[in-house]
Protein backbone atom coordinates (compact mmCIF):
# COMPACT_ATOMS: atom_id res chain seq x y z
CA UNK A 1 0.00 0.00 0.00
CA UNK A 2 1.63 3.35 -1.24
CA UNK A 3 0.56 6.46 1.29
CA UNK A 4 -0.04 10.08 -0.53
CA UNK A 5 3.38 11.81 -0.31
CA UNK A 6 4.35 15.72 -1.08
CA UNK A 7 6.49 15.11 -3.94
CA UNK A 8 9.47 17.94 -3.87
CA UNK A 9 11.45 18.66 -7.19
CA UNK A 10 15.38 19.34 -7.14
CA UNK A 11 15.47 22.73 -7.92
CA UNK A 12 19.09 23.86 -8.72
CA UNK A 13 20.03 27.82 -9.09
CA UNK A 14 23.25 29.82 -9.92
CA UNK A 15 23.82 32.45 -7.91
CA UNK A 16 26.41 34.98 -9.73
CA UNK A 17 28.55 37.36 -7.15
CA UNK A 18 26.52 40.21 -7.77
CA UNK A 19 22.96 38.84 -7.38
CA UNK A 20 21.41 39.20 -4.21
CA UNK A 21 20.10 36.39 -2.27
CA UNK A 22 17.15 38.42 -0.47
CA UNK A 23 14.76 37.68 -3.07
CA UNK A 24 15.39 33.80 -3.05
CA UNK A 25 15.22 34.03 0.19
CA UNK A 26 11.71 35.37 0.15
CA UNK A 27 10.95 32.97 -2.76
CA UNK A 28 11.44 30.23 -0.19
CA UNK A 29 9.44 31.40 2.67
CA UNK A 30 6.54 31.48 0.33
CA UNK A 31 6.89 28.14 -0.66
CA UNK A 32 7.36 27.31 3.18
CA UNK A 33 4.31 28.91 4.08
CA UNK A 34 2.17 27.45 1.57
CA UNK A 35 3.32 24.24 2.93
CA UNK A 36 2.92 25.03 6.64
CA UNK A 37 -0.03 23.08 8.19
CA UNK A 38 -2.88 24.99 9.35
CA UNK A 39 -2.80 26.79 12.73
CA UNK A 40 -4.92 25.13 15.47
CA UNK A 41 -8.28 27.39 16.03
CA UNK A 42 -8.70 25.50 19.67
CA UNK A 43 -7.51 28.26 21.58
CA UNK A 44 -8.47 30.74 19.60
CA UNK A 45 -11.14 33.77 20.68
CA UNK A 46 -14.32 33.77 18.98
CA UNK A 47 -15.16 36.70 16.85
CA UNK A 48 -17.97 38.55 18.58
CA UNK A 49 -21.24 39.47 16.73
CA UNK A 50 -22.63 42.80 16.89
CA UNK A 51 -24.94 42.29 19.75
CA UNK A 52 -21.90 41.03 21.69
CA UNK A 53 -19.36 44.27 20.08
CA UNK A 54 -18.09 45.16 23.64
CA UNK A 55 -16.28 48.29 22.51
CA UNK A 56 -18.39 49.62 20.12
CA UNK A 57 -21.46 49.54 22.40
CA UNK A 58 -20.10 50.70 25.57
CA UNK A 59 -17.45 53.49 24.31
CA UNK A 60 -14.81 51.87 26.19
CA UNK A 61 -12.06 49.27 25.39
CA UNK A 62 -12.75 45.90 26.83
CA UNK A 63 -11.38 44.66 30.16
CA UNK A 64 -11.09 41.95 32.37
CA UNK A 65 -13.49 41.13 35.32
CA UNK A 66 -12.62 41.38 38.64
CA UNK A 67 -15.17 39.13 40.32
CA UNK A 68 -15.81 35.69 39.27
CA UNK A 69 -18.72 35.28 37.53
CA UNK A 70 -22.15 35.10 39.42
CA UNK A 71 -23.17 32.13 41.03
CA UNK A 72 -26.54 32.23 39.78
CA UNK A 73 -25.05 31.97 36.15
CA UNK A 74 -23.42 28.96 36.57
CA UNK A 75 -25.60 26.76 34.69
CA UNK A 76 -25.27 28.67 32.04
CA UNK A 77 -21.68 27.15 31.91
CA UNK A 78 -18.68 29.08 31.24
CA UNK A 79 -19.08 31.72 28.51
CA UNK A 80 -16.64 32.44 25.24
CA UNK A 81 -16.25 35.71 26.19
CA UNK A 82 -16.18 38.15 29.52
CA UNK A 83 -15.57 41.78 29.84
CA UNK A 84 -15.82 44.28 32.22
CA UNK A 85 -15.27 48.08 32.00
CA UNK A 86 -17.21 51.29 33.72
CA UNK A 87 -15.04 50.56 36.74
CA UNK A 88 -16.58 47.32 37.04
CA UNK A 89 -19.88 48.41 36.87
CA UNK A 90 -20.08 47.12 33.50
CA UNK A 91 -20.23 43.41 32.77
CA UNK A 92 -20.92 41.41 29.11
CA UNK A 93 -21.25 37.80 28.69
CA UNK A 94 -21.40 35.81 25.68
CA UNK A 95 -21.96 32.12 25.46
CA UNK A 96 -21.72 31.28 21.64
CA UNK A 97 -22.41 27.56 21.74
CA UNK A 98 -25.50 26.40 23.31
CA UNK A 99 -25.49 22.53 23.73
CA UNK A 100 -28.84 20.66 23.76
CA UNK A 101 -30.02 19.07 27.04
CA UNK A 102 -30.24 15.29 26.11
CA UNK A 103 -32.30 14.75 29.21
CA UNK A 104 -35.20 17.05 28.32
CA UNK A 105 -37.87 17.20 25.43
CA UNK A 106 -37.05 20.65 25.47
CA UNK A 107 -34.96 22.61 22.41
CA UNK A 108 -31.69 23.51 23.50
CA UNK A 109 -33.01 27.21 23.08
CA UNK A 110 -35.84 27.41 25.55
CA UNK A 111 -33.81 25.56 27.91
CA UNK A 112 -31.22 28.50 27.50
CA UNK A 113 -33.88 31.28 27.93
CA UNK A 114 -35.17 29.62 31.41
CA UNK A 115 -31.41 29.13 32.38
CA UNK A 116 -31.07 33.09 31.75
CA UNK A 117 -34.38 34.25 33.31
CA UNK A 118 -33.45 32.47 36.75
CA UNK A 119 -29.74 33.69 35.91
CA UNK A 120 -30.82 37.50 36.34
CA UNK A 121 -33.80 36.81 39.00
CA UNK A 122 -36.61 37.12 36.36
CA UNK A 123 -39.82 34.51 35.56
CA UNK A 124 -39.67 34.96 31.47
CA UNK A 125 -42.28 33.94 29.09
CA UNK A 126 -42.18 30.58 27.18
CA UNK A 127 -39.62 29.74 24.86
CA UNK A 128 -42.34 29.86 21.79
CA UNK A 129 -40.86 27.32 18.68
CA UNK A 130 -41.77 29.91 15.89
CA UNK A 131 -38.79 32.69 17.40
CA UNK A 132 -35.62 32.77 15.98
CA UNK A 133 -34.59 34.93 19.58
CA UNK A 134 -35.80 36.87 22.27
CA UNK A 135 -34.74 39.46 24.49
CA UNK A 136 -35.20 40.88 28.27
CA UNK A 137 -34.57 43.19 29.82
CA UNK A 138 -34.86 43.46 33.73
CA UNK A 139 -34.01 45.85 36.95
CA UNK A 140 -33.53 44.36 40.03
CA UNK A 141 -31.02 45.39 43.29
CA UNK A 142 -29.77 48.33 41.51
CA UNK A 143 -28.74 46.34 38.44
CA UNK A 144 -29.74 46.67 34.81
CA UNK A 145 -29.47 43.89 32.87
CA UNK A 146 -30.40 42.94 28.91
CA UNK A 147 -29.80 39.52 28.06
CA UNK A 148 -30.93 37.62 24.28
CA UNK A 149 -30.70 34.10 23.25
CA UNK A 150 -31.00 33.89 18.92
CA UNK A 151 -30.35 31.39 16.26
CA UNK A 152 -26.61 32.51 14.22
CA UNK A 153 -26.40 32.14 10.71
CA UNK A 154 -24.75 28.87 11.15
CA UNK A 155 -27.85 27.58 12.68
CA UNK A 156 -26.47 27.37 16.71
CA UNK A 157 -27.83 28.97 19.32
CA UNK A 158 -25.88 31.97 21.56
CA UNK A 159 -26.45 33.67 24.57
CA UNK A 160 -25.34 37.64 25.19
CA UNK A 161 -26.01 39.24 28.74
CA UNK A 162 -24.86 43.18 29.62
CA UNK A 163 -25.02 44.05 33.06
CA UNK A 164 -24.96 47.21 34.34
CA UNK A 165 -24.78 48.35 37.65
CA UNK A 166 -25.33 52.62 37.54
CA UNK A 167 -22.81 55.20 39.10
CA UNK A 168 -23.33 57.00 41.70
CA UNK A 169 -21.78 60.01 40.81
CA UNK A 170 -24.47 61.55 38.11
CA UNK A 171 -22.59 62.93 35.30
CA UNK A 172 -20.96 59.70 35.31
CA UNK A 173 -24.01 57.63 35.24
CA UNK A 174 -25.23 60.44 32.38
CA UNK A 175 -22.73 58.93 30.63
CA UNK A 176 -22.72 55.30 31.54
CA UNK A 177 -26.87 55.44 30.40
CA UNK A 178 -26.08 57.63 26.98
CA UNK A 179 -23.70 54.03 26.03
CA UNK A 180 -26.36 51.75 27.48
CA UNK A 181 -29.47 52.73 25.50
CA UNK A 182 -27.02 51.44 22.52
CA UNK A 183 -26.58 48.41 23.95
CA UNK A 184 -30.33 47.77 24.94
CA UNK A 185 -31.21 48.78 21.46
CA UNK A 186 -29.34 46.26 20.44
CA UNK A 187 -30.50 43.37 22.03
CA UNK A 188 -34.01 44.53 21.72
CA UNK A 189 -33.70 44.82 18.21
CA UNK A 190 -34.53 40.77 17.92
CA UNK A 191 -37.85 41.11 19.33
CA UNK A 192 -39.46 43.18 16.24
CA UNK A 193 -39.02 39.87 13.95
CA UNK A 194 -40.72 37.25 16.83
CA UNK A 195 -43.78 39.06 18.35
CA UNK A 196 -45.33 36.92 21.09
CA UNK A 197 -48.02 34.47 20.79
CA UNK A 198 -51.38 35.50 20.93
CA UNK A 199 -52.93 34.03 24.33
CA UNK A 200 -56.06 32.06 25.35
CA UNK A 201 -58.03 31.59 28.28
CA UNK A 202 -56.39 28.49 28.72
CA UNK A 203 -52.91 29.90 28.38
CA UNK A 204 -53.08 32.22 30.62
CA UNK A 205 -53.90 29.90 33.06
CA UNK A 206 -51.30 27.13 31.66
CA UNK A 207 -48.49 30.04 31.98
CA UNK A 208 -49.79 31.26 35.89
CA UNK A 209 -49.89 27.00 36.64
CA UNK A 210 -46.04 26.44 35.02
CA UNK A 211 -44.69 29.88 36.00
CA UNK A 212 -41.02 29.54 36.98
CA UNK A 213 -40.56 26.28 35.25
CA UNK A 214 -38.88 25.77 31.22
CA UNK A 215 -41.58 26.03 29.35
CA UNK A 216 -41.65 26.06 25.28
CA UNK A 217 -44.79 26.86 23.11
CA UNK A 218 -44.69 24.53 19.83
CA UNK A 219 -47.25 24.86 17.32
CA UNK A 220 -49.68 22.47 18.50
CA UNK A 221 -48.75 21.89 22.00
CA UNK A 222 -47.20 23.59 25.48
CA UNK A 223 -44.64 21.94 26.88
CA UNK A 224 -42.90 22.02 30.41
CA UNK A 225 -40.24 19.69 32.53
CA UNK A 226 -41.57 19.04 36.46
CA UNK A 227 -40.14 17.24 38.74
CA UNK A 228 -37.62 16.32 35.81
CA UNK A 229 -40.56 14.65 33.48
CA UNK A 230 -41.38 16.33 30.15
CA UNK A 231 -45.57 17.17 30.16
CA UNK A 232 -47.47 18.24 26.97
CA UNK A 233 -50.39 19.70 26.85
CA UNK A 234 -53.13 20.03 23.74
CA UNK A 235 -56.43 21.24 23.71
CA UNK A 236 -58.22 17.94 23.83
CA UNK A 237 -62.17 16.60 23.05
CA UNK A 238 -64.05 13.41 23.20
CA UNK A 239 -66.68 14.78 20.65
CA UNK A 240 -69.52 17.14 20.79
CA UNK A 241 -71.09 16.67 24.41
CA UNK A 242 -71.23 13.06 24.53
CA UNK A 243 -72.85 14.12 28.14
CA UNK A 244 -73.74 17.18 30.03
CA UNK A 245 -71.45 18.13 32.66
CA UNK A 246 -72.73 21.00 34.93
CA UNK A 247 -70.58 24.60 35.58
CA UNK A 248 -72.44 24.44 39.63
CA UNK A 249 -70.62 22.10 42.14
CA UNK A 250 -73.76 21.84 43.58
CA UNK A 251 -75.19 20.05 40.28
CA UNK A 252 -72.52 17.63 40.02
CA UNK A 253 -73.70 14.28 40.73
CA UNK A 254 -72.41 10.99 41.58
CA UNK A 255 -74.15 8.91 38.72
CA UNK A 256 -73.05 11.82 36.32
CA UNK A 257 -69.31 10.84 37.30
CA UNK A 258 -70.03 7.46 37.01
CA UNK A 259 -71.41 7.70 33.71
CA UNK A 260 -69.09 9.49 32.15
CA UNK A 261 -66.38 6.68 33.31
CA UNK A 262 -68.48 4.39 31.81
CA UNK A 263 -67.77 6.27 28.14
CA UNK A 264 -64.13 7.11 28.58
CA UNK A 265 -63.57 3.63 29.48
CA UNK A 266 -65.57 2.60 26.08
CA UNK A 267 -63.62 5.56 24.06
CA UNK A 268 -60.09 3.87 25.78
CA UNK A 269 -60.94 0.10 25.62
CA UNK A 270 -57.12 -0.66 26.22
CA UNK A 271 -56.13 1.59 29.11
CA UNK A 272 -55.24 1.19 33.18
CA UNK A 273 -57.26 4.07 34.93
CA UNK A 274 -55.22 5.55 37.27
CA UNK A 275 -57.85 7.96 38.19
CA UNK A 276 -61.38 8.21 37.83
CA UNK A 277 -63.15 10.45 36.62
CA UNK A 278 -63.80 13.17 39.59
CA UNK A 279 -64.64 16.22 40.55
CA UNK A 280 -61.67 18.98 41.89
CA UNK A 281 -61.81 20.35 45.00
CA UNK A 282 -61.36 23.88 44.27
CA UNK A 283 -58.17 25.72 45.88
CA UNK A 284 -59.42 27.27 48.52
CA UNK A 285 -62.10 24.82 50.65
CA UNK A 286 -65.45 25.39 50.43
CA UNK A 287 -65.17 28.66 47.77
CA UNK A 288 -68.25 28.92 45.06
CA UNK A 289 -66.12 27.92 42.14
CA UNK A 290 -67.14 26.24 39.12
CA UNK A 291 -67.28 22.25 38.86
CA UNK A 292 -64.16 20.93 37.40
CA UNK A 293 -63.18 17.05 36.57
CA UNK A 294 -60.20 15.14 35.77
CA UNK A 295 -59.37 11.53 34.92
CA UNK A 296 -55.83 10.04 34.64
CA UNK A 297 -55.16 6.83 32.25
CA UNK A 298 -52.07 5.05 30.88
CA UNK A 299 -51.65 3.04 27.79
CA UNK A 300 -48.80 1.35 27.10
CA UNK A 301 -45.60 3.69 28.03
CA UNK A 302 -47.69 6.78 28.09
CA UNK A 303 -49.40 8.41 31.05
CA UNK A 304 -52.30 10.96 30.13
CA UNK A 305 -54.48 13.14 32.69
CA UNK A 306 -57.50 15.50 31.10
CA UNK A 307 -58.74 18.33 32.60
CA UNK A 308 -62.83 19.39 31.59
CA UNK A 309 -63.92 22.82 32.76
CA UNK A 310 -67.64 23.46 32.04
CA UNK A 311 -68.41 26.97 30.89
CA UNK A 312 -71.30 29.00 32.69
CA UNK A 313 -74.74 29.37 30.77
CA UNK A 314 -74.24 26.33 28.42
CA UNK A 315 -70.73 27.72 26.96
CA UNK A 316 -69.03 24.64 26.35
CA UNK A 317 -66.71 22.95 27.88
CA UNK A 318 -62.57 23.50 27.92
CA UNK A 319 -60.78 20.47 27.88
CA UNK A 320 -56.93 20.22 27.85
CA UNK A 321 -54.85 16.85 27.98
CA UNK A 322 -51.17 16.45 29.39
CA UNK A 323 -49.60 13.67 28.45
CA UNK A 324 -46.21 12.16 29.57
CA UNK A 325 -43.45 9.07 28.19
CA UNK A 326 -42.59 7.15 30.93
CA UNK A 327 -39.14 5.83 31.17
CA UNK A 328 -37.71 2.58 29.86
CA UNK A 329 -38.80 -0.24 31.91
CA UNK A 330 -41.05 -3.24 32.37
CA UNK A 331 -43.02 -5.68 35.09
CA UNK A 332 -42.99 -3.69 38.16
CA UNK A 333 -41.11 -0.84 37.69
CA UNK A 334 -43.19 0.37 34.69
CA UNK A 335 -46.42 0.22 37.37
CA UNK A 336 -44.35 2.25 39.87
CA UNK A 337 -43.03 4.71 37.34
CA UNK A 338 -46.71 4.84 35.57
CA UNK A 339 -48.32 5.39 39.16
CA UNK A 340 -45.48 8.25 40.21
CA UNK A 341 -46.23 9.85 37.02
CA UNK A 342 -50.01 9.70 37.63
CA UNK A 343 -49.43 11.58 40.71
CA UNK A 344 -47.74 14.31 39.59
CA UNK A 345 -50.40 14.41 36.33
CA UNK A 346 -52.82 14.49 38.68
CA UNK A 347 -51.49 17.48 40.34
CA UNK A 348 -50.84 19.50 37.19
CA UNK A 349 -54.15 19.22 36.29
CA UNK A 350 -55.29 20.74 40.05
CA UNK A 351 -52.95 23.73 39.00
CA UNK A 352 -54.24 24.28 36.15
CA UNK A 353 -57.83 24.06 37.45
CA UNK A 354 -57.01 26.41 40.41
CA UNK A 355 -55.12 28.49 38.13
CA UNK A 356 -58.42 28.82 35.40
CA UNK A 357 -60.45 29.93 38.75
CA UNK A 358 -58.19 32.68 39.76
CA UNK A 359 -58.42 34.20 36.12
CA UNK A 360 -61.73 33.52 34.79
CA UNK A 361 -63.63 32.84 37.83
Amino acid sequence: MFFPTTRVSRIVMTISPQRSLAPIFAGILVLGALHAPPVAAAGRTPAAPAVADFTELSGTRAGTCAAPVEPALAPMGTPALRHCAWSQRLEMLYWQDVPANPNTCLPAAAIAWHRLGAGVGAVLRPWSAAWSGQSLLVQTGGMVQAGMVWRQEGGQWSVVLWRWRPSDRIPTRHWQAGHWKNIAGAVRAIDAANPEPSRTPLMTAWLDATNGKPRLLAADSWRWVSDGACLDLRSASLGQAQMHLPHSRDDARLEQRSAMQLLLARRFPGAEWLRNFSLIEPAISGDRTGAKFLAVWREGATVSGQLWIPLRDEGGIVRARISSELPAATGAALQEAARARAVLLERELGKLAHAWEARHE
